[in-house]
């Protein structure tokens, strides 16, 4: 028939069209097809946030402080008082040998014990009495004599450091940190606190001025007496600009106001000349005037 008379151009159009045909159904065939799973949501959830970028957070420790027992205290006790994890291992060990804490200086020796935590816990130190040894306590007894003149004459070389009891005092200007540690809640850190704002200050002029240390332990001032006349004070018309702004109660913004009267008016006469210079209220002038003189 003529209809197949093809030419010898038109058969291989022909034949190539059929291989690529027959080669387009192979692929179909042969490429695996993926199923259609249902995607659960976590997994989902995980693909859209891949594990290294998802927040981990630690819930923050909430340090407490309460009476309690070293020889007794519990894992869960003990971090609440704000020791670490290696702390509390540590004093297990110790208690797992048959040692016991038979006075609260003992537990000052804990590795890991800074001076700010020991200052805190000290005072809610109790050890049961099962635990204190007949030593310890005849050594107490003698290291009571000691008196608060001999603690400053031999400052911070004495070997032990006798707390004093309820109706003993000492006095705040002159008493040096071997001294201010015999009060029951201060130990070194403290006793330096105490010591140096005092020499910023230029003495302690009330006992209530304690307040403005930090985290000072309550009842320190039970303890303590004042000499008054052991201030040292500020003559504001011939000090320094340095030694007026060094002053806790004066600082660079009111120094400069005082400098400037000074250069520009001539001397302050009283406590009323302050008030009339930019940065000082009356609760200011109230806690200069025991530190101020005007010559």
């Amino acid at each position: 028939m003529s209809y197949f008379n093809v030419s010898s151009g038109e058969r291989r159009g022909i034949i190539f069209l059929c291989v690529v045909v027959l080669l387009a159904t192979l692929v179909v065939w042969l490429v695996p097809r993926k199923k259609n799973e249902p995607v659960s949501r976590n997994a989902a959830s995980e693909r859209r946030e891949p594990t290294s970028q998802r927040p981990y957070t630690l819930s923050e420790r909430r340090v407490e402080t309460f009476a309690f027992d070293p020889n007794t205290a519990d894992s869960t006790t003990l971090l609440r008082l704000g020791l670490t994890p290696a702390m509390v291992r540590g004093i297990y060990k110790f208690r797992g040998m048959g040692y016991a804490y038979s006075e609260p200086e003992d537990f000052s020796r804990v590795p890991g014990m800074t001076n700010e935590m020991w200052d805190r816990l000290r005072p809610y130190i109790h050890i049961d009495p099962r635990f204190q040894k007949v030593r310890r306590q005849t050594r107490a007894t003698a290291e009571s004599a000691v008196s608060a003149s001999s603690a400053a004459r031999y400052g911070d070389s004495l070997r032990f450091t006798t707390k004093l009891r309820h109706g003993e005092t000492v006095e705040l200007n002159s008493s040096d940190t071997a001294v201010l540690k015999r009060i029951p809640g201060i130990g070194p850190y403290y006793a330096r606190k105490i010591v140096g704002y005092r020499r910023q200050l230029g003495g302690f002029a009330s006992l209530s001025q304690l307040a403005e240390i930090e985290g000072l332990p309550e009842g320190v001032t039970d303890y303590l007496t004042l000499d008054e006349a052991a201030v040292r004070k500020i003559d504001v018309n011939h000090a320094t600009k340095r030694a007026l702004l060094v002053h806790p109660y004066i600082g660079v913004y009111r120094a400069q106001p005082i400098w400037e009267y000074r250069h520009n008016h001539g001397s302050l006469n009283s406590l009323d000349d302050l008030r009339k210079l930019q940065g000082f209220t009356d609760e200011d002038i109230e806690r200069l005037a025991p530190y101020l003189e005007f010559r």
